[in-house]
């Protein structure tokens, strides 16, 4: 019994919902179809009033035009200059006029007219392009200055143009007052729309005061999930890979997710509490101060790259965003801040940014190696016509002409050879390749070097204790250690030491390495000579640069070294620091013909720089 009763009422209750719904429904059906037939009835209204305000202009506009017309057609008969000028007087005031009229039938048209309007509209329009050419008869008329034409015109005004005028003036007079009865009309209706409206709002107002109830109970239900939000809100913060801290406003850490922990190595017990200078380099607590004025006027930021100090002391940087937090009241009562570990991508950008140096440096000198190939090619041409005409001039000449012609041969010889390094550093020298040891071209180099440095400079050499085959030009090489060596003796005026070594290097895979992975023989020619700075540095292997007096210096012994060692597959680099000396790190390819094998012993060899 218990049972069909409790099935009698929910049937009851589903009942009573279903009603209450499906009147609902209904209610908000008409209130919406009222909303809309209301708007419907305002825009009638609207557009109504808007073809009566436009008919009303152009009524007026029509009469002024005919004003205009008399005006500027007495004018001409009195004989006023310019009267018939279209610029000026009243004959431009009634271009003016007419344009206007134009416009004012045209705006008329672009409006929802009914049939009877619309032909009122026709009506207008070609009476007034007929009264528009009789216009021009009779303007035309009065130019010409004759009797007859003038009397013509005069006939024109009165009689013909004053006919269509009055049937266009007729037409929009007829226009406005149809508009206006709409216009009424419209109004009423909208007025009896406005009521029913009204009528049905009320219906509808009552029953959203039942609806309200029910609204209420269900306000009651979002704030349960709206805290049940938040915390899986706080569950993501504390969960999240970023720092995510709050600040009082005097700096104090209030709140610490476990990002926070991971990046800096505080727990939360060692970080709430504390101030969040802890976290700053000494550098920065400046900024710092300022950000924290900054949030106790509630001014956000975004600060990239800020350096910061983990618990272990060593440094990273994070982007970090910082922002006022206020409470329900809208007061402010902190800030709050997420951190982002960016160390990782800032050494990356760094690398990049050597690779993009080095590439463009390499394009730079490249760029000038063909420009040197160029002018080096050309003179040589020159240079060897020179030498041939020499030469058939010496068999000709007695022996005083011949010394002077022997001394114009050197000078030519010399020139060459300045040409040959140019064509060296562009690459475009043909040179004969073969696998050669760069321990025994450093080693068979070490006497003819020691005679090259002098007795101040002390030549100190250690080289691998494998064999280094490379593929290369043997004299080449040569050259490569008698430049860098006679360069680092130079460096040192005083005196010192140059160290020369070789070995065996292997590069991994790197964006700001420009050669490719793999086993590479290393030359090393060191000096603790007196260095170079930054900028000489970047422009070390350009051709004819020199920080040498002019005498003593061509500018091309690096140049050439930079392009027999490009020759060769390889790549020069340069470290140096003021006072502290310079190292060149030589890295060519290994020859993959000939394997490295141990060779007997390791061998090191020095000279003070005497000949021995």
């Amino acid at each position: 019994m218990q049972r069909l009763r409790r099935v009698r009422v929910g049937a009851r209750l589903s009942a009573t919902f279903g009603s209450v719904t499906l009147l609902l429904v209904v209610m908000i059906g008409a209130a919406v179809w009222n909303i809309v037939a209301q708007r419907r009835a305002d825009q009638r209204v609207a557009a109504s009033a808007a073809l009566q305000r436009d008919a009303l202009i152009a009524k007026f506009r029509a009469a002024d035009l005919n004003g205009w017309q008399t005006g500027y057609a007495f004018n001409a008969i009195r004989g006023v200059p310019d009267a018939t000028t279209d610029t000026v007087g009243m004959r431009a005031k009634f271009l003016t006029s007419a344009e206007a009229l134009r416009q004012d039938l045209a705006r008329i048209g672009a409006h929802d007219l009914s049939a009877g309007e619309r032909r009122q509209l026709v009506t207008a329009e070609n009476a007034f392009a007929r009264f528009m050419e009789i216009d021009e008869r009779i303007v035309a008329g009065y130019r010409a200055r004759t009797p007859a034409m003038m009397a013509a015109s005069d006939d024109l005004v009165a009689g013909e143009a004053l006919e269509w005028f009055d049937r266009a003036a007729t037409a929009v007079d007829q226009l406005a007052v149809q508009a206006q009865a709409e216009t009424a009309s419209d109004a009423a209706a909208a007025r009896t729309t406005s009521t029913r409206g009204l009528t049905l709002m009320v219906v509808v107002g009552l029953t959203c005061l039942v609806i309200a109830t029910v609204l209420t109970w269900t306000a009651a239900r979002n704030l349960v999930n709206k805290a049940r939000n938040k915390a899986i809100l706080a569950a993501i913060v504390e969960q999240s890979a970023d720092a995510t801290l709050t600040l009082a406003l005097d700096g104090t850490i209030t709140t610490w997710n476990s990002g926070a922990e991971r990046l800096y190595g505080y727990t939360a017990g060692e970080a709430i509490g504390r101030r969040v200078a802890m976290l700053l380099q000494p550098d920065t607590e400046a900024r710092h101060a300022g950000v924290l004025k900054g949030l106790a006027d509630g001014i956000e930021f975004q600060l990239e790259e800020t350096p910061r100090r983990r618990k272990d002391g060593t440094e990273i940087f994070v982007s970090t965003n910082v922002w006022p937090l206020r409470d329900d009241d809208g007061r402010l009562i902190g800030g709050a801040a997420t951190e982002r570990d960016v160390t990782a991508r800032r050494r990356r950008e760094a690398e990049q940014r050597i690779a993009d140096e080095r590439a463009a440096r390499a394009a730079r000198l490249e760029s000038l190696g063909q420009l040197a190939s160029g002018v080096a090619h050309d003179f040589n041409n020159l240079l060897a016509i020179i030498l041939n005409c020499i030469e058939f001039i010496a068999e000709d000449t007695g022996d005083e002409a011949a010394d002077d012609l022997t001394r114009i041969r050197n000078a030519a010889h010399q020139a060459q050879e300045l040409t040959s390094q140019l064509l060296l550093f562009a690459k475009r020298e043909p040179t004969h390749v073969e696998i050669v040891d760069l321990n025994t071209v450093v080693t068979d180099a070490t006497d003819l070097l020691s005679r090259a440095i002098g007795a101040g400079v002390t030549l100190r050499c250690h080289t691998c204790s494998r064999a280094l085959p490379v593929y290369a030009n043997r004299s080449r090489l040569d050259q490569i250690l008698l430049n860098l060596v006679i360069n680092a003796r130079d460096a040192m005026p005083g005196g010192g030491f140059v160290a020369i070594a070789t070995s065996i290097v292997e590069l991994s895979e790197d964006p700001a390495q420009p050669l490719p992975p793999g086993r590479y023989a290393q030359l090393t020619v060191s000096d603790n000579g007196i260095g170079m700075s930054a900028e000489v540095k970047d422009r070390l292997f350009e051709p004819f640069f020199t920080t040498k007096p002019a005498d003593q210096g061509t500018g091309l012994g690096l140049a050439t070294v930079y392009g027999i060692v490009g020759d060769a597959g390889g790549t020069i680099t340069v470290d140096s620091t003021l006072g502290a000396g310079t190292t060149f790190r030589i890295l060519l390819p290994l020859s993959p013909f000939v394997r490295p094998e141990p060779a007997p012993e390791h061998r090191t060899r020095s000279s003070s720089g005497l000949p021995g």
